[in-house]
């Protein structure tokens, strides 16, 4: 080798899907030292960055996703059309071969993707994604600050164990290269343990497609968010864009590739569609709101889920968006009421403690919950008694601090209020924050935000 080469380490993939699927176990351990080609496949209809992997005429795999920026990085820089290299390590399952290839110089400026498709696309929706994929961008900032300042190993070491865990989660460009550099860059240090998350993110490369970790991806993306935010109220944001909602759905509609299509038609194969095209993070992450949006509002209708067709899914889905009948909201009202009236703070004293508390609890289910109409019309201390005296929380009740309009009507200037117009200060004042708050909470958590 010229002393000027560099060894460059790229895995293949996907071995049992090629011409050596019937027998790939045993051409994976038997694969070390054979020379392999890499080359490009810009007519590949799925991914036209892909690189194919091959002996001869036999095709053996592909080049993982996270490492085909750097093959063309050094087809650039060499101005050649192809790679060769040498296989020097493998892992049976899920088969992965680490081919060595000798380079002179990679141009680490060159880009090939092209995001002119996205040039007229945007998306002006609410920003609902899982705060972990914003964690993991911020996390994968600090590993390689730490990386390129030579910081402790157990910090390092902390880090990488979060990106081993949640890596999977963030399908975005961006994400596939840092990946990349980090493996590279954990891989040369001398402390073991890092060898061996390095080791492990080589062992992650087959599984970033494989349907199983697809399928947990959809899953937490499309049903455990979905579910937290409605439980939350999409969390704490108080625009639903119900008034947008055809706008922003033909927003999604038009995202490049027809992804918010192929959403619709399967959303685990759509997590293999986002990878193939290379999304970065800045259209990515908007698309994955609007789809979160969309299933809250009942919008989606999904044909299929996953290769099994499973229907339990696509059912919790549904029932996402799934709204209460008037009884049903009532009762809900009720049990939240109940709870609250006897539950006690951290030093065991009743939180609700004064009769006037109730207009806090009568702002709440009348602005927020539109519990006796939706127009300020309807806003009627009086009627709001009444009813709270006809669910059981009146003067005749078992409850101390009962209902009582001779009270809710001396705090008019909360209980004819929306919750966030209130102004005040002192000991009332925070007494009324606290109801309203608990209330509030509570409800979110049986109905959702209103």
């Amino acid at each position: 080798m010229h002393p000027d080469m560099n060894k460059l380490r790229i895995d293949v993939v996907g071995l049992s899907h090629g011409d050596v699927r019937n027998h790939w176990q045993e051409y994976v351990t038997e694969s070390i030292g054979k020379k392999l080609t890499l080359q490009p496949q810009p007519d590949n209809i799925v991914d036209r960055y892909a690189v194919r992997v091959r002996e001869g005429l036999q095709n053996i795999g592909h080049v993982a996703v996270t490492d085909q920026h750097v093959v063309y990085q050094v087809l650039k820089a060499s101005e050649r059309e192809r790679l060769q290299g040498k296989v020097v390590e493998f892992v049976e399952e899920p088969p992965l071969l680490t081919v060595e290839v000798d380079v002179a110089v990679v141009d680490s400026d060159y880009d090939d993707y092209d995001d002119s498709a996205y040039a007229d696309w945007y998306y002006d929706g609410i920003p609902l994604l899982p705060r972990k994929m914003e964690e993991l961008g911020d996390m994968i900032i600090d590993l390689e600050d730490a990386l390129k300042d030579e910081a402790p190993k157990d910090e390092i070491l902390a880090m990488a164990k979060i990106l081993i865990k949640e890596h999977l989660y963030d399908a975005s460009r961006e994400m596939t290269r840092k990946r990349y550099w980090l493996e590279q860059q954990l891989s040369q240090r001398p402390e073991p343990e890092l060898q061996a998350i390095a080791k492990q993110l080589r062992e992650q490369k087959g599984m970033l497609m494989r349907y199983v970790n697809r399928e947990q991806v959809a899953r937490h993306l499309f049903i455990e968010w979905p579910t937290k935010l409605k439980h939350q109220g999409l969390a704490d944001y108080h625009y639903t864009y119900d008034n947008r909602l055809n706008e922003l759905e033909e927003q999604l509609h038009a995202f490049p590739n027809q992804l918010y299509d192929k959403f619709l038609t399967d959303p685990v194969d759509f997590l293999r569609e986002v990878y193939y095209k290379h999304v970065s993070r800045r259209y990515l992450f908007p698309l994955l709101s609007g789809i979160v949006l969309m299933i809250l509002k009942g919008r989606v209708q999904i044909e299929r889920w996953g290769r099994e067709g499973d229907t339990e899914p696509i059912e919790q889905i549904k029932k996402l968006a799934s709204k209460l009948t008037e009884s049903q909201r009532e009762e809900k009202m009720k049990e939240a009421l109940s709870e609250l009236l006897i539950k006690n703070d951290a030093h065991g004293k009743p939180i609700i403690c004064q009769k006037n508390q109730w207009a806090a609890f009568a702002s709440i289910l009348m602005f927020d919950y539109h519990l006796l109409g939706s127009s300020k019309e309807d806003v009627d201390m009086r009627a709001f008694c009444k009813k709270m005296t006809d669910w059981g929380f009146g003067a005749d009740s078992k409850y101390k601090v009962f209902c009582d309009y001779d009270n809710v009507s001396k705090d008019s200037d909360y209980a004819l209020f929306a919750f966030k117009d209130w102004n005040g200060g002192g000991a009332k004042h925070q007494r009324m924050m606290v109801a309203a708050t608990e209330l509030r909470d509570l409800l979110r958590k049986k109905i959702g935000y209103n």
